[in-house]
């Protein structure tokens, strides 16, 4: 008996743990090892503190530098993010019954829940012609009570996770 309550508060541990998710899409036509150079949008309307759009713009230059990007005035593409900060409720159900022929032990817990959740999207257009020709999602749930370096490490984290796969193998 007792093992099967613990089996259960595991269950429910690992259930309640979320990690990123990545969603990516691009444009199939495109040839990715043409865009070798970068330059950032001006932002309007990011959703973010003025502080998180700048661990963003250092993180994404960061990235991209590292995987032999440069960034360029007159780029061959250019780079756009903004997030939403959002709840996201659970109505998650957990039942428990035990039973025998003369009675039974039972029970029922609902909880409702509400989660700070944050998505950022990342996008890339051509230089020239300002098509879109990548995007990124990634979403998270969000302490927004992070500081300091803890913050930029969660917003590297972020960034780092939806660009794991740029440029995409699409051959």
């Amino acid at each position: 008996m007792k093992a099967g309550l613990y089996f259960v508060l595991i269950v429910i541990l690992l259930s309640s743990c979320s990690s990123p998710k990545v969603f990516t899409d691009y444009a199939s036509d495109v040839d990715f090892d043409e865009y070798k150079s970068f330059a950032f949008y001006a932002l309007e309307n990011s959703g973010l503190a003025p502080l998180d759009e700048d661990r963003i713009y250092e993180t994404l230059q960061d990235t991209l530098t590292a995987k032999g990007f440069k960034e360029k005035l007159i780029p061959d593409f250019k780079i756009n993010y903004y997030a939403e900060v959002f709840n996201q409720t659970s109505n998650s159900n957990f039942g428990v019954g035990i039973g025998g022929y003369n009675g039974a032990i039972g029970g029922t817990i609902s909880p409702q829940t509400s989660k700070r959740n944050i998505a950022l999207t990342i996008e890339f257009a051509d230089g020239l012609t300002n098509n879109l020709f990548w995007q990124g999602v990634v979403e998270a749930r969000f302490k927004e009570n992070l500081k300091g370096k803890e913050r930029a490490e969660f917003f590297r984290m972020l960034v780092g996770k939806v660009l794991e796969n740029y440029p995409p193998d699409n051959k």
